[in-house]
């Protein structure tokens, strides 16, 4: 199917969608190098709809940074549209365009839900309260350790806040958490790993105090497979 581009001078035709990303001047200054380099290669992808405002507005999906950019050089904006049915669509769009660009991360996801969808505001509003990645706050909230499955539901719009000792949880691991500066990613996984698994069956007290005695021995264990055995047995005490 052959691609309608239309042009506009009118940089006020298009309005802000409220769940798309913050312009990073950073990245307006790489497309305008690029533009007088080599012209403009893609379009601006543009969408008119009255799902988020009430009445008919024609949003930038995909492109803001590039009609930023035009809009800098004094330039012709060439855009395409596409028809959307809702939020959930039109996020799931921005997301797929997004990727093929300038690519989206989980809290761009959350972000953008979060005007849609009352659970992703919990999401975020523990990811900043206790300031934990957001995955580590997703996995917790659905009481699962599946880092695939969690990813999945936060890109797909169906995250759902299941577990109902979410926040207490959430505020026991930071405190955990707080604790493993210098300490690698993935063991810091392994930790929410067997904290999930071992919670109601051993006490925050003694975790920390596990932890305050074996925090020196875990950050010398180079094998992350023996530092994960490790921080089973002696800190959450999970027989194998």
């Amino acid at each position: 199917m052959k691609l309608s581009i239309k042009h506009t001078d009118s940089y006020k035709k298009f309005s802000i969608l409220p769940m798309n990303r913050e312009i990073r001047s950073k990245h307006v200054e790489e497309l305008v190098d690029s533009i007088r380099n080599m012209g403009i290669i893609r379009p601006v992808v543009a969408c008119q709809t009255n799902v988020i405002e009430g009445e008919d507005k024609l949003y930038i999906v995909d492109g803001q940074h590039l009609a930023t950019a035009l809009e800098r050089e004094g330039m012709s904006i060439p855009y395409t549209t596409i028809k959307v049915e809702d939020e959930q669509e039109l996020i799931h769009k921005m997301g797929k365009l997004n990727n093929s660009s300038k690519s989206w991360v989980l809290i761009d996801y959350v972000n953008a839900y979060k005007f849609c969808n009352n659970e992703y505001r919990k999401l975020l509003k523990f990811k900043n309260l206790y300031n934990l990645e957001i995955m580590m706050v997703a996995t917790i909230c659905r009481n699962e350790y599946s880092i695939a499955s969690s990813s999945q539901a936060i890109k797909g719009g169906s995250f759902e806040v299941s577990n109902p000792k979410a926040e207490v949880m959430c505020k026991d691991f930071s405190d955990i958490f707080l604790k493993l500066t210098n300490v690698d990613r993935s063991v810091k996984f392994s930790f929410l790993n067997a904290f999930i698994q071992s919670y109601d069956k051993i006490t925050q007290d003694e975790v920390i105090n596990n932890l305050d005695k074996n925090l020196k021995k875990i950050k010398l264990i180079a094998n992350l497979e023996d530092a994960k055995n490790f921080i089973r047995s002696k800190v959450f005490k999970i027989k194998s």
